[in-house]
């Protein structure tokens, strides 16, 4: 019986000491600033006394759930707290309806092209938590072709439009070596078409490198021109696999009042291959949280990274994510991300099933 007793009472204290920290967690959130006792007494009714909470908070700093900045100061959370916060002790919270369905209506007018409903949702993470979003894009190799057009400008100038099955639009300027008119273009647009159709970007100069007997010399020079600007379109878009948004949002918090700690945060963010390796070694399931030193980079060590993946056909091929600093809103941004990830993929998704009943 007496053991029995003795454990209903360690039980009581560990969850005191767990409702304890939540709250301390929670306003440091708020307020940034070193929470003490009767700060937490006056503000949260715990039902018990300052010095209770002062012995608790002794105990969890001795535990490595609390740090104190100063000997005079209060208590602030430790990156160890915030872990067991985001696994065990957060509240799940859902965004509310209205805001679901606005975040849904919006995508209307980005879906049709893959790019921009994902620019589009690193807006809206951007917009919805003041943080700064990141997001890798689908890699143009691993993509495959749908349509090809190409239409004169003037002169030697050409655009070249592709479509992928996966709904990406591109646009592409270049020069030919010579005056072509409209006949030529659209025989080497149907070529193309034959020969690309359903291939990835990676393999297209396999049907396009060789010499084609049906067409003249100047035809396959200009063939093997277009060929090389596929290798270029290749190239260029591979140092281009990141949209930010909301670049200088993490200024707005003192953790980041350092200058050369937000320099280091900034000069990382405009190196986009880093960002897309990070993304993809973080984006190991569909939401991810990874808190300050569990980053891979020092520049983000005082930041969270939350991050989800979005999907074509149960593949993935990328990753959108949020960054701001460990005192971060943890319940709200998770609700967002884990939204915004099943949204994406719905639409992108709904969007691929609805172009192919449609032979688009």
């Amino acid at each position: 019986m007496s053991a029995n007793k003795e454990v209903i009472e360690m039980d009581e204290k560990q969850a005191r000491k767990l409702t304890i920290l939540r709250s301390i967690i929670q306003d440091y959130i708020q307020t940034a600033e070193p929470i003490g006792s009767r700060t937490i007494a006056k503000k949260y009714d715990l039902g018990i006394s300052a010095a209770t909470i002062r012995n608790e908070m002794s105990d969890l700093e001795e535990m490595g759930f609390l740090l104190q900045p100063h000997t005079s100061a209060g208590r602030i959370p430790s990156q160890k707290a915030y872990r067991l916060y985001v696994d065990e002790l957060m509240d799940k919270s859902d965004l509310s309806e209205e805001l679901k369905n606005e975040i849904r209506k919006s995508y209307q007018d980005h879906i049709e092209e893959m790019d921009k409903a994902i620019k589009h949702t690193a807006n809206v993470i951007s917009r919805l938590t003041s943080y700064t979003s990141v997001v890798s894009l689908p890699q143009m190799e691993a993509l495959n072709f749908k349509h090809v057009q190409l239409i004169p400008i003037v002169d030697e100038k050409v655009i070249m439009v592709v479509v992928t099955k996966e709904n990406i639009v591109k646009h592409y300027e270049f020069k030919l070596s010579r005056k072509v008119n409209d006949g030529e273009l659209q025989k080497m647009s149907n070529i193309l078409n034959h020969v690309v159709k359903d291939k990835s970007f990676k393999n297209v100069g396999v049907g396009l490198s060789k010499k084609i007997d049906s067409l003249t010399m100047e035809e396959n020079t200009m063939l093997q021109e277009i060929v090389m600007v596929f290798k270029e379109i290749l190239l260029e878009e591979s140092d281009n696999k990141v949209y930010s948004n909301g670049i200088t949002n993490i200024l707005d918090y003192p953790e980041f009042n350092d200058v050369v700690k937000a320099k280091e945060f900034l000069k990382l963010l405009e190196k986009k291959n880093k960002i897309a390796d990070i993304l993809t070694k973080v984006s190991t399931g569909d939401l991810n949280v990874v808190i300050g030193s569990e980053n891979i980079v020092q520049a983000f060590r005082d930041c969270t990274l939350i991050t989800a993946t979005y999907r074509l056909e149960g593949e993935t091929i990328g990753s959108i994510g949020v960054v701001g600093p460990v005192r971060m809103n943890y319940e709200h941004v998770i609700s967002v991300m884990d939204f915004l990830g099943q949204e994406l993929n719905k639409q992108l998704n709904d969007e691929r099933a609805e172009g192919d009943e449609n032979g688009r």
